[in-house]
């Protein structure tokens, strides 16, 4: 439950950031030209091409959106990572207590430019990007990384663990595929399960800590039988 919760609360917060930002370009510029630039996250913003002042709040609103979710993103990560080291008291609100932000708006800067520059090159440079740098945020914030830091540490781990890396990359793209199939509704579990397996992914890869599963301790069962067995 925190985690479906706080996945829609971000959800929220991040539809209005978009549709302020487009409402607000739209005011300003109503051209019927407008473009949609995206790198697969939500890094992503619309602005007009019928004049630089549609440009310009078009990329305005694109920072706007950067800042609001790489605090989120900040926060939501750090609980999963919590969650990785086996912590028992992961609520709602540890998903809102964001650190770093700072380096992970830069981080997702850089990886959202050269992503973005990537797709506008025929996409398979930007789906190659976004293979490469899938792990920087959470290396960030598990290791408390400088943004190159961070970038470096999860191109070097693609690179030395480049078919797990890609295989799970290819297994988030059918979680967000599958929560878009059940009307967008799917995507309130397909995130956190993303988020999952990306910090599980990362530790197992570098050999970090995995919290191990607990299971439910199973009923008594009944008490074993006395006096003289019958053969």
């Amino acid at each position: 439950m925190p985690l479906i919760v706080a996945t829609l609360i971000i959800v929220a917060v991040m539809g209005v950031v978009q549709f302020l930002t487009s409402l607000i370009s739209a005011l300003v510029d109503p051209g019927p030209s407008s473009t949609y630039v995206s790198d697969g996250t939500s890094f992503a913003f619309s602005y007009s091409l019928s004049s630089p002042i549609g440009i310009l709040v078009g990329i305005i609103g694109w920072i706007i959106a950067l800042v609001v979710s790489a605090t989120l993103q900040s926060g939501y990560y750090s609980a999963i990572l919590e969650i990785a080291n086996g912590q028992q008291q992961v609520t709602i609100g540890s998903f809102f207590r964001p650190r770093n932000i700072g380096n992970v708006i830069i981080a997702g800067l850089i990886t959202s430019v050269i992503t973005i520059i990537g797709v506008a090159l025929c996409i398979i440079p930007g789906v190659i990007a976004s293979i490469f740098f899938l792990f920087t945020i959470v290396a960030l914030l598990d290791r408390n990384l400088a943004p190159l830091d961070a970038i470096k540490a999860s191109v070097d781990l693609a690179k030395n663990n480049l078919g797990q890396v890609a295989l799970t990359w290819l297994v988030l793209v059918g979680c967000l595929i599958a929560g878009f199939a059940v009307c967008g509704v799917g995507l309130l579990v397909a995130f956190p399960v993303m988020a999952l397996i990306q910090a599980y992914a990362w530790r197992k890869l570098t050999g970090g800590q995995v919290a191990e599963l607990n299971p439910q301790p199973l009923p008594p069962g009944p008490p074993p039988p006395t006096g003289p067995r019958e053969y």
